[in-house]
């Protein structure tokens, strides 16, 4: 059984997977609360299985980027779990995450992070045949400098896609493109622990595993 671990941004998230299918989910506003939230929905969820932590094989955690503390709390939470229990252990990155829940679509889809202090990190994707690949590196910019960045990223054919946690500002910075970019509905933006057990499982299976000791979080700059 692997346990999912996502606090990485302003939502957290925690799934149960069991290789062939997604047991059990549960995703929250958790803001600034990520310690205190946490462990208790873990501990929910391995109940709502009839399931301990002595059941747990694996362990999927996302490293970011995103807050500071939340990532540090998600990757600190999935390491002691690991070391403690001698538990595989895997780490995917926020922005992977993301976009493994997004439909294809012919144009680029922009995928967001707030990167705080009126900042937003984003990474370009490209729909590939075997999905999502990244075609740039992560980058923090202003609100201004993303909305240029996919302004000049619009044909009439080929809209780009801009999701993640869009927050009220971000949003009124794309007010001037609507009709010129694909902004998804709600359920679309939500980054799910689901989608993280999915991929960690994939990377086991591949033998792609990190040590604990070695596993570090990838924060924004």
């Amino acid at each position: 059984m692997l346990l999912a671990i996502d606090t990485a941004t302003q939502h957290s998230s925690v799934a149960l997977h069991d290789g062939s299918r997604l047991r059990a989910e549960c995703t929250w506003e958790s803001v600034n609360r990520h310690t205190v939230t946490l462990l208790p929905r873990v501990v929910q969820l391995l109940a709502s299985c009839e399931l301990g932590p002595q059941d747990l094989t694996a362990i999927g955690v996302c490293i970011g980027p995103g807050s500071y503390t939340g990532v540090r709390i998600g990757v600190s939470v999935a390491k002691g779990f690991a070391s403690a229990r001698k538990l595989a252990l895997v780490g995917v990155s926020t922005l992977d995450i993301l976009v493994a829940s997004q439909p294809p679509s012919p144009g680029h889809l922009y995928a967001t992070f707030a990167a705080g202090r009126t900042r937003v990190g984003y990474a370009r994707y490209r729909w590939r045949q075997d999905g999502w690949q990244a075609e740039s590196g992560v980058q923090v910019v202003s609100w201004g400098e993303l909305v240029e960045a996919v302004a000049s990223d619009t044909t009439p054919d080929l809209l780009p896609v801009v999701v993640g946690e869009l927050g009220a500002e971000l949003r009124d910075a794309l007010r001037p493109l609507f009709g010129r970019v694909k902004i998804p509905a709600p359920a679309w933006h939500l980054r799910r622990a689901g989608f993280l057990a999915d991929i960690a499982w994939e990377r086991l299976h591949a033998n792609q595993r990190d040590a604990p000791s070695a596993l570090l979080p990838l924060y924004a700059r």
